[in-house]
């Protein structure tokens, strides 16, 4: 059974991602993030669905173990397909957005391709479906962290328009580097018993940064005359 601690922690950022995507359709956002409305919101279905399993099955259940991975990987992807919706907004003030736009879709392209793929050999080869998509899932985080980098010095160097784009540039840019550290120390010190609450943490912290950023953002006013 999870510890009290862990599930208390784990269901309120289920709490927080709900809410935190009902603040983007409050404040007019939600078009314009579509891919981190859907993490979020995704985000909150799979582990309310994720929690009514374990309640039925037990933690240990074959169910609950393949729904958290599968689930997980798709997020992964819904993360990456975020940022890549972020930079569009962010970069495409000074670089031309179609050349932004390109590399997004292309991005897309890749992983649209990659899923028709499994589609087509999980019929032939089950067992190479879940190897196929933990490669997919580590690819595309590092390629997400990658490209937070990337967005995060390229913010540093000129001045972004779109302020709320680079408030979530922030944002994730915190994630991932508390990610990295956390998987880092795991790796280094695996007797660490309480590294589960860390990564757990860790996941709370981007629907609250997100929330945190769209609450003290606010938006320029039209000049007047």
């Amino acid at each position: 059974m999870m510890p009290f601690a862990d599930l208390t922690i784990w269901l309120l950022t289920l709490f927080v991602d709900a809410f935190v995507a009902g603040l983007f359709l409050i404040q007019g956002l939600f078009r314009k993030f579509l891919f981190l409305n859907s993490y979020l919101l995704l985000s909150a279905v799979t582990g309310a669905t994720q929690y009514a399993l374990f309640s039925r099955f037990g933690l240990a259940s074959a169910r609950v173990h393949y729904f958290h991975f599968f689930s997980e990987v798709l997020l992964t992807i819904l993360l990456f397909l975020s940022i890549c919706e972020i930079s569009v907004h962010l970069v495409g003030t000074k670089i031309r957005r179609s050349n932004v736009l390109i590399w997004s879709l292309s991005a897309c392209a890749f992983l649209v391709i990659a899923l028709l793929t499994l589609s087509v050999t999980s019929f032939w080869d089950p067992p190479s479906t879940t190897r196929f998509f933990w490669a997919l899932s580590e690819n595309a985080f590092r390629a997400s962290c990658l490209a937070i980098v990337f967005l995060w010095a390229w913010k540093f160097q000129y001045d972004p328009q779109d302020r709320i784009a680079a408030r979530f540039v922030n944002v994730l840019g915190v994630y991932f580097s508390i990610f990295v550290f956390v998987y880092g120390a795991g790796q280094l010190t695996l007797h660490i018993s309480n590294i589960k609450s860390l990564y757990l943490m860790v996941e709370a912290w981007l629907p609250l940064g997100c929330g945190f950023a769209i609450v003290s953002y606010q938006p320029p006013r039209s000049a007047t005359r």
